[in-house]
């Protein structure tokens, strides 16, 4: 996922509010105090919302599955306290390492096996200090049934225009896209994606992460972070560990 999506992913992110969920996640380090020493963002992508903790923590470890978002990553900024991983997120463990673990952008969703979300909360426990904050959000069952749910969608951004159609079936939804890509002549490249998203039901996650040992579990519309409600969009997850 993602090899010839890293160029259009960036263009259309233009309406996610990066700064707003950093701002999010730092109020929670604040609140809970943690140590500003070492980070690991899962999922990071092409850094744009780690680049809003280049300042705020000694070290970073930025991870993504994909090598091509890693490169506009890496060439789009150059912070000396960062280091880019090419990895699987639920296999990755470095024990006792992390002040702070963060899993953003429901890329929750996409572990689309139970068993594998089990591994990937087991293996970020594992990566934490004591104390350390771990900070994950979800697409809303709301949002996987209703707005995404067996919808289609078409939407033109500049130079890209694309089609979205989703097919919901037994708590999968899978998303086929086709971008069509304006060259510099005028003419159009296509680019065909598959995504896969699970959905997950609130309590069904608050579980999994409770027989892990998380403690201090705070759950949060990500968008107001006040309390969820029946049309929430994003759940935040905030716990820490013992």
């Amino acid at each position: 996922m993602y090899d010839d999506f890293s160029y259009i992913y960036d263009k259309l992110s233009f309406d996610l509010d990066y700064e707003k969920y950093a701002g999010n996640i730092k109020s929670l380090v604040k609140k809970h105090g943690i140590k500003k020493g070492n980070m690991l963002e899962l999922a990071a992508g092409s850094g744009m919302l780690t680049r809003y903790f280049f300042d705020e923590f000694e070290n970073i470890d930025a991870l993504d599955i994909s090598g091509k978002m890693l490169e506009v990553f890496a060439n789009k900024y150059d912070p000396s306290n960062v280091n880019l991983i090419h990895y699987d997120m639920v296999e990755y463990v470095k024990e006792d390492t992390y002040d702070l673990l963060v899993i953003l952008l429901d890329s929750v969703n996409y572990v689309t096996e139970k068993e594998d979300l089990t591994k990937l909360f087991r293996n970020c426990y594992a990566s934490l200090k004591k104390g350390g904050l771990l900070v994950f959000d979800i697409n809303s069952p709301y949002k996987i049934r209703e707005i995404f749910g067996n919808e289609c969608y078409v939407y033109e951004y500049e130079d890209i225009f694309y089609t979205w159609d989703n097919f919901y079936e037994d708590e999968l939804c899978d998303m086929h896209l086709e971008f069509f890509v304006e060259n510099e002549d005028g003419s159009y490249r296509r680019i065909s994606e598959f995504q896969q998203e699970r959905l997950y039901e609130i309590e069904e996650v608050k579980e999994i992460i409770e027989e892990i040992g998380f403690k201090n579990i705070e759950i949060f519309d990500e968008d107001d972070m006040g309390s969820v409600k029946e049309e929430s969009l994003r759940i935040l997850f905030s716990q820490t560990k013992e």
